[in-house]
C-alpha cells in the first residue's frame, strides 16, 4: 500500500518551539514497521519550514496515496488545522483514507 504520513503545521499560537525542530517520532515509529512490511511510505513533515496548508495537501496527495495518517501530538489549539487538513484532503482525493491519530484523538475522539 502506499501510505503518507503529515506531521502537520503548528499553526496555534503558543504551540511553536522557537529555534528547534523536533522530530515526528511517533510517525517515525509508525512508519519504521510500514516499510519494513513492504509498504511504500512516505513523510510529509510540514511543521519544518512550516510549509503552508495548500502546498501540504498538494504533496501529501501526490502518487495517489491509499492512506494518509495526520499525526497530531499537539497541544488542543492546534486540532483546527488538524481537522482543516483532512477537510482539505478530501476535497482534493474523496477516495483516498485519512486517519487522525496521536494524543489529542486519542483523548478526545469525541470532538
Amino acid at each position: 500500500m502506499n501510505i503518507v504520513l503529515i506531521n502537520p503545521p503548528h499553526t496555534a499560537i503558543g504551540s511553536r518551539v522557537p529555534d528547534d525542530h523536533l522530530p515526528p517520532l511517533g510517525l517515525l515509529a509508525i512508519g519504521g514497521p510500514l516499510i519494513d512490511s513492504g509498504h511504500q511510505v512516505r513523510l510529509v513533515d510540514a511543521e519544518f519550514g512550516p510549509m503552508p496548508l495548500g502546498t501540504l495537501v498538494d504533496e501529501a496527495s501526490r502518487g495517489d496515496p491509499d492512506f494518509i495518517l495526520i499525526g497530531h501530538s499537539g497541544s488542543t489549539s492546534a486540532h483546527p488545522t488538524a481537522l482543516k487538513i483532512a477537510e482539505m484532503i478530501k476535497a482534493r482525493a474523496p477516495g483516498v483514507i485519512v486517519i487522525y491519530g496521536g494524543v489529542f484523538p486519542t483523548y478526545h475522539w469525541r470532538d
